[in-house]
């Protein structure tokens, strides 16, 4: 398909890679080849692969003719085999055999340069040279502003796509990749538990998530552990962590022979700490523990910072099906005549588009109170 005899649209990932992210390139592509009949341009890392681009046009008087050659000569695979091309032109081939792995066969960048005015135009101007009229951004809340600023500043029909494990915007039930981030913490704490058991230890474990726990508190249900920290609980003081000390100390008194604690990347200390949090924890119960006359003063803490593992790996089913959804209802919006830019979000267990800037759903932190609270009862030990 010539880019000069058809309006493609195109699509990239931005920020942090999120499972789910290939499964939604696969569907963008299919859905726009075999239902639309539009074909469909992928962009090398995100936002920097657009500047890479504009830059690399704008560098020469022939700069343009040069990429749209390259394009439409390295088609697909071909294309993405070429590290240096960032503007590839899918076809099925390119997405066949990608739904369930990990991370983004783009790429996925950071760009700060985008933060800049004059560089956004340089990207729109380049954008209208090849005929694209459609983007679609798959991406968390910095990628998701970088949208709105496109859709505000241009003419472009802009959809972005919730895709970060942290499950931190407020406005969709779920964002792509939380399902299978939950799966890899629980196969986590499984593997952590059984060292746990074997040595009576507890193991606190950091989990991922910025300023939102609903990745540890949906973790903790799911894998039994018997302690989770939150940030939406407020900062922890040397008198809280004392409180958390004294009630494993308890259960190890009552027979427990070990524990499980999760604590969400974005939980604050007071007074401030720079370490991360699973270290702090480790050694607010460690003196604990080990105070004169203690139980149990040979108690061993350790602390494990989960980090990137909890980004790759193969996505859940349940990942898939919503990134099918979510490319589904972009393409509804961009082709319909009266859609509006916006973002997928999963509403009440139903895909639509929402505005940008779009209010959240109150219903989020109230379902969050009530997971701590079953959290809390079930894990009464």
């Amino acid at each position: 398909m010539s880019l000069s005899s058809e309006s493609p649209v195109a699509v990239l990932c931005s920020g942090g890679d999120a499972p789910g992210m290939n499964a939604f390139l696969r569907a963008v592509v299919r859905l726009g080849l075999n239902r639309h009949q539009v074909p469909v341009l992928g962009i090398r890392d995100g936002y920097r692969g657009l500047v890479r681009a504009a830059r690399q046009v704008n560098a020469d008087t022939d700069g343009l003719v040069r990429l749209k050659q390259e394009i439409e000569r390295n088609i697909g695979n071909r294309g993405l085999i070429d590290a240096q091309q960032n503007i590839i032109q899918m076809d099925h081939a390119s997405v066949s055999g990608i739904m369930g792995k990990g991370g983004t066969i783009l790429g996925s960048a950071r760009c700060l340069d985008f933060h800049k005015p004059e560089v956004r135009r340089e990207v729109i101007d380049l954008l209208g040279k090849l005929g694209v009229g459609s983007l679609i951004i798959s991406g968390g809340d910095g990628s998701l502003t970088g949208a709105r600023l496109l859709a505000e500043e241009s003419n472009l029909r802009i959809i972005g796509v919730p895709a970060t494990i942290d499950n931190d915007l407020q406005f969709t039930e779920m964002s792509l990749g939380v399902d299978t981030a939950v799966h890899t913490l629980v196969w986590a704490v499984d593997h952590f538990i059984d060292t746990a058991r074997s040595h009576r230890r507890v193991m606190v474990l950091e989990t991922m998530g910025r300023e939102s726990g609903d990745l540890a508190r949906m973790a903790a249900l799911a894998s039994g552990a018997e302690m989770v920290i939150t940030p939406e609980s407020g900062a922890l003081t040397e008198s809280r962590m004392r409180g958390l000390a004294e009630k494993i100390e308890g259960a190890m008194t009552r027979g427990r022979g070990h524990a499980i604690v999760l604590i969400a990347e974005g939980v604050k200390f007071e007074p401030e700490q720079k370490r991360n949090g699973a270290y702090i924890l480790r050694d607010a119960f460690q003196a604990y523990f080990q105070r004169a006359g203690a139980p149990f003063p040979d108690l061993e803490v350790r602390p494990s910072v989960l980090g990137h593992l909890q980004r790759g790996g193969h996505a859940t089913p349940g990942d898939c099906i919503l990134a099918a959804r979510f490319a589904e209802e972009a393409w509804k919006s961009l082709l319909d005549s009266n859609g509006k830019n916006g973002i997928t979000a999963l509403r009440y267990n139903k895909v639509e588009i929402v505005p940008f800037g779009c209010p959240d759903l109150p219903e989020r932190s109230i379902h969050s109170r009530a997971m701590d609270a079953l959290h809390d009862d079930l894990a009464n030990w």
